[in-house]
């Protein structure tokens, strides 16, 4: 019952989520509206990678390290990858003064408020990276929504239907070898759709079946990784959600762990074939 109730809200949230996302990619007269949007989640994101610091009682650099983390992310708009590098340093530098001012003294506290800026922060602004490159950028956040959306549905779907082998049993015990056979399979099938969808439409890579295949299969791996990294964290930190703001996901982290891994892999494969 509760399998169901669980699966049931995810569908629900999906087929909210889904839409918007793809209505704010496409439409050029709403760029803004996707900056802003992916903005928002970064910063309830970065919030709630701070809340895992506080559940762990680390004392990070909370404020400097939402403020950094926002302004990272924000700074994609500009569509100049050495840019937002510079506001990484920039920020590390910012939350860095912040702890040595506070005399601190925690490693800890530290290397927890630097990491949130680029775990949070610049990852994220790939995802607006990604949609101001000026070749096929809509169709690049599309692939990227796919196979994570994708990898993410059917790993689940697959472990609870077919799971017998804990994939990683200590960092997530829900989750199994044979869940994520299923969603990186099912992950490319979806790439060769949307290469026939590509072949019709525009706005998207001029790629090969071949490329768009293992464009697909790398990002599942990559957003498999990003997944268990964050359950790693809320485990650490003794959590089961990062947040609540998606009714059957969690919180912006658990939705969007596998976006965050994803979308940097993404972007520079892209950056480096146009």
């Amino acid at each position: 019952m509760m399998f169901k109730r669980s699966f049931i809200l995810r569908v629900l949230t999906t087929l909210v989520l889904v839409p918007l996302t793809l209505l704010l990619i496409w439409a050029p007269p709403l760029g803004a509206f996707y900056v802003l949007f992916i903005t928002t989640l970064a910063c309830i994101g970065t919030i709630e990678y701070f809340n895992l610091l506080r559940a762990k009682q680390i004392p990070a650099e909370t404020v400097a390290g939402i403020a950094a983390g926002t302004t990272v992310t924000i700074s994609g708009m500009f569509g100049a990858p050495g840019l937002t590098a510079l506001l990484v340093y920039g920020g590390i530098l910012l939350v860095s003064a912040v702890h040595v001012a506070r005399v601190r003294l925690s490693l800890e506290g530290l290397a927890g408020s630097a990491f949130g800026v680029i775990y949070v922060g610049w990852f994220a602004a790939h995802m607006i990276l990604l949609h101001e490159l000026p070749v096929a950028g809509p169709g690049l956040v599309t692939i990227l929504l796919v196979a994570v959306a994708v990898t993410d549905a059917f790993a689940y779907l697959g472990g609870s239907a077919f799971g017998r082998h804990k994939l990683a049993p200590r960092v997530s015990p829900a989750k199994t070898w044979e869940g994520a056979a299923a969603g990186f399979l099912l992950t490319l099938c979806a790439m060769a759709v949307v290469y026939a969808i590509s072949r019709r439409t525009g706005g998207w890579p001029d790629w090969t079946l071949a490329r768009y295949v293992w464009v697909g299969a790398l990002l599942s791996v990559v957003a498999q990784i990003g997944d268990l990294a964050e359950s790693s964290m809320k485990r650490s930190a003794g959590v089961k959600d990062s947040g609540a703001l998606f009714p059957g996901h969690g919180g912006v982290l658990d939705r969007c762990d596998g976006f965050l891994f994803a979308a940097p892999a993404l972007y520079y494969v892209a950056a480096n074939l146009f």
